[in-house]
This record gives C-alpha cells, sequence and structure tokens, in this order.
C-alpha cells in the first residue's frame, strides 16, 4: 500500500510515465513495479505506450500547478546559468524523464536543444540568454 501511495505521488508529480522509468528509479522490477501501478489504478504506460489500467476521471495525474511552476523555474534557472542546456542533461540533473522535461520546457518556454539538435521552443526577446551573445560561449 505505502508503494501504491509513493508511486502515485510521483506519477502526479510527472516523475514518472512509464513503468519502465519507475523501475529504473526506485530499483525494482518492471513487474513489480507494474503490479503496483495496476493496484494502485495509475495509468503507467507499458512498453508499446499503452496505459496498464483504463484512464479514468478519477485516476488521471492530478498533477500540483505550484510544483509544477517551481520545476519550471528550476529549469529555467539551470539553463540560464548554463548548468545544462540540452534535454537530455537537464534531465539527468533535474531526475525527470526527458518527456516531461520537454513538457516543463514548452510551457516555460525554455529553448532547450534536444538530440536532434533543434530547440525545444524557438528564441525570442525574452528567452534567450545572454550567455549565448556572449564572447565566452565557445
Amino acid at each position: 500500500m505505502l508503494y501504491n501511495l509513493k508511486l502515485r505521488q510521483a506519477f502526479n508529480d510527472e516523475k514518472y510515465n512509464t513503468i519502465s522509468q519507475a523501475a529504473k528509479d526506485t530499483g525494482y522490477t518492471y513487474q513489480t513495479v507494474k503490479k503496483w501501478a495496476i493496484d494502485g489504478d495509475i495509468p503507467l504506460l507499458d512498453e508499446n505506450g499503452t496505459s496498464i489500467v483504463k484512464i479514468t476521471e478519477d485516476n488521471q495525474r492530478k498533477v500540483n500547478e505550484k510544483r509544477r511552476i517551481e520545476h519550471i523555474n528550476k529549469l529555467n534557472e539551470i539553463f540560464h546559468k548554463k548548468e545544462a542546456i540540452t534535454v537530455s542533461a537537464c534531465a539527468s540533473k533535474l531526475g525527470y524523464p526527458e518527456e516531461t522535461i520537454i513538457s516543463w520546457a514548452k510551457q516555460g518556454e525554455i529553448p532547450l536543444l534536444m538530440a536532434n539538435n533543434e530547440l525545444v521552443v524557438p528564441f525570442n526577446e525574452y528567452n534567450r540568454p545572454y550567455w549565448l551573445d556572449s564572447d565566452d560561449f565557445l
């Protein structure tokens, strides 16, 4: 029961979208996490991208908007401090899946670099980092 609650909290916090992500992060097996998700009615995605339980109004992700804004602000901070400028580096630094980082970057208009060398969102007058135009960028 405690594992179901922790799994639900992490799901709502956008830390896990898939069973594999939860298994990797927790150290438990795929099958164990899948059982907890089914028992807890948590619609994590399987290896095929299909929800393992039927998605209903009651079991959908319930994001705490205040926490989401905190995450977006932190993402913006590490990008503008040049601590991490790629989706992959930000995911590693913050401990969240790349899909979540991309979602937050879109919401916060943060021009992170994706694996295909394209930006999540284009530069504009508000999100262009100062260091991009400085002599010490390279």
